[in-house]
């Protein structure tokens, strides 16, 4: 484990395993079908929420599976497969349609408020998403979320500490 006098890396070492094992106990709760055997591997994306009141445990809200993107030559012609399978994007998909189950329900999200007349919505204050991967993203994906090589360094360690501890 790293070692250090700052606060601030410890919380950092800290949520990122509550991060990892809220998502891993999430992903061996699923049914084997469909999972990975032998000597098979796949990646695991997953995004979680964190309130202010509890924010070293996580909840899951989806969490996804995947590796690689089809071909052009594969792509059916009626649009019915899906080109991008790496998991954080088909975990960003299920998010979505959780976010969107969420506004439209009847019973008010815990996570979730209206932020004002126009129809856009916000996190509660004080909740923040989170993205977990087992593996690092494509150098794209890395990139153009992180505004600089110190946000990128820092992305890197957290996700490194939580797959390799």
């Amino acid at each position: 484990m790293l070692r250090s006098s700052s606060p601030q890396t410890l919380d950092g070492v800290l949520w990122a395993e509550a991060a990892s094992s809220a998502a891993l106990r999430q992903y061996c709760a699923l049914p084997k079908k469909g999972k990975p055997q032998g000597r098979e591997s796949t990646v695991l994306a997953a995004f979680l929420i964190s309130s202010p009141e509890n924010p070293l445990n996580p909840t899951v809200l989806s969490l996804a599976t995947g590796t690689k993107c089809l071909g052009a030559a594969r792509l059916g012609p009626r649009g019915d497969l899906v080109h991008d399978a790496h998991a954080e994007v088909i975990a960003r998909r299920a998010l979505l349609r959780l976010v969107y189950a969420e506004i439209s329900a009847e019973n008010p999200s815990s996570w979730l408020v209206a932020s004002g007349a126009d129809g856009r919505w916000r996190l509660k204050d004080g909740h923040q998403l989170h993205l977990y991967i087992t593996q690092l993203p494509c150098m794209y994906m890395t990139f153009r979320f992180c505004s600089s090589k110190a946000e990128l360094s820092s992305a890197f360690l957290i996700i490194y500490l939580s797959i390799c501890s």
